[in-house]
């Protein structure tokens, strides 16, 4: 399952909250019962991995999104294009080569929502794997998306990161004149990867 919520200002115990509330009626237990871990990359996890239930969570400008799974680990993010085009260019630095000759190529204004695009499916494959951007931003290489300044709504994709194979697929929302990108990553290790 995947949640996104509003309004949350930028109170880290609101976001909290919430997390323990989602957590409480994924497992079937009270809120007081869930303990949350933080493995050496910082991902945070159940203390108790006996459940099976994996979860990660992104927030932004008051905006929260929360990704479960039963099926394996999951990585989330969420951004603004808005909150991306200031520093899209800086930060696409530390992408693979031929990400940033894909941006380089497009025209100004797709770059923004192109490079919105791709940061968020790598720092959701990126968490997944349980790494985060520690590892740096190279992996995965996204160069060969289809229509990366396409319009949304984007199609599901498939990639293997050494080895590790995920699913990612991304959520659009117009809010507040900005467009809300979300990507969620779920681990697939028997999905055939193109």
């Amino acid at each position: 399952m995947t949640w996104l919520h509003t309004g949350l200002a930028q109170s880290a115990e609101a976001r909290s909250r919430l997390l323990f509330r989602h957590l409480s009626q994924a497992l079937d237990r009270p809120e007081t019962e869930i303990a949350i871990t933080r493995d050496s990359f910082g991902k945070p996890m159940l203390s108790d991995p006996g459940p099976g239930y994996w979860f990660n969570c992104s927030s932004c400008n008051g905006l929260m999104l929360i990704a479960g799974s039963r099926n394996g680990p999951v990585g989330a993010d969420i951004e603004t294009v808005e909150r991306c085009r200031p520093v899209w260019e800086d930060a696409a630095r530390q992408f693979a080569p031929a990400e940033r000759a894909r941006l380089a190529a497009m025209a100004p204004d797709d770059q923004p929502l192109a490079f919105a695009r791709l940061w968020t499916a790598k720092e959701a494959v990126l968490k997944a794997r349980g790494t985060g951007i520690v590892l740096g931003l190279t992996e995965p290489d996204l160069s060969s998306v289809a229509d990366l300044a396409a319009p949304p709504p984007w199609k599901r994709i498939k990639i293997n990161v050494g080895g590790d194979r995920f699913a990612v697929t991304w959520y659009t929302l117009p809010l507040d004149a900005a467009l809300v990108i979300a990507a969620r990553a779920d681990a697939a290790p028997n999905l055939e990867t193109t």
